[in-house]
């Protein structure tokens, strides 16, 4: 599978491509990723959200509920201060 938008290995700064994925809910996808710069191979994985609807469907589904499931483990994880590992002088 790969993506017209694009991954950026956050070691090398190469592309990545999305080597598999898995739609756990209809709001929330789990990617594995995978570094193609071959020197450095790195994989991890992501998750991908979708927050809000910005142009209704044509084909409206009564069961879409528009929202996140209660058991996706989705959690924002609050951004160190940016000074957190500077070096004291």
């Amino acid at each position: 599978m790969s993506s017209s938008w694009g991954w950026t290995c956050p070691h090398c700064g190469g592309p990545c491509r999305i080597r598999t994925s898995k739609q756990m809910h209809s709001d929330y996808r789990v990617f594995y990723l995978q570094c193609q710069t071959p020197i450095c191979g790195w994989a991890g994985k992501a998750e991908g959200v979708v927050t809000e609807t910005i142009s209704p469907s044509g084909m409206p589904n009564s069961q879409y509920e528009g929202r996140l499931a209660e058991h996706i483990p989705y959690v924002v994880v609050p951004k160190p201060p940016e000074d957190m590992f500077r070096s004291r002088q």
